[in-house]
């Protein structure tokens, strides 16, 4: 039987990359959120890379519902991605940090997520062939 969470993943990732030339997740912007179900409001929030919103949209719900912490350990990932590869406005030493904190929190969802795994691996690989400190924490 196939997991129907990996659909919401596979749609969510596909959506964050075609939207990610649109600008920086920097809040609402008078962006007007579309009735409808958290899911779609999820969808639609990190179709415009309001990933903040998503997040703290998705923080006040119940987290022993398995769906929502698929969408927040998806929109995590996603976060991380688009901070990784798309956000060019915000600089390396801003983007990186928080890009590592915030895969760090998918592997606390979900342990055995290899896409975040991945990435952490490679940032820190970056961070200790410039000789620098790994950054700390993780995103909330």
């Amino acid at each position: 039987m196939r997991n129907p969470f990996i659909y919401l993943f596979l749609f969510l990732f596909a959506a964050a990359l075609t939207y990610s030339c649109a600008g920086e997740s920097s809040g609402s912007e008078n962006v007007e959120m579309p009735d409808g179900t958290l899911q779609e409001q999820i969808q639609f929030l990190v179709n415009e890379n309001l990933f903040d919103e998503a997040l703290q949209r998705l923080r006040v719900e119940d987290k022993n519902d398995s769906s929502v912490m698929v969408m927040l350990r998806d929109t995590h990932l996603l976060y991380g991605n688009w901070l990784m590869y798309h956000a060019e406005t915000i600089h390396m030493t801003d983007r990186m940090p928080k890009a590592l904190r915030h895969f760090r929190r998918v592997i606390e969802i979900d342990p055995d997520n290899r896409t975040a795994r991945s990435n952490i691996d490679q940032i820190e690989t970056i961070y200790r062939q410039m000789g620098r400190d790994i950054p700390e924490g993780v995103a909330e």
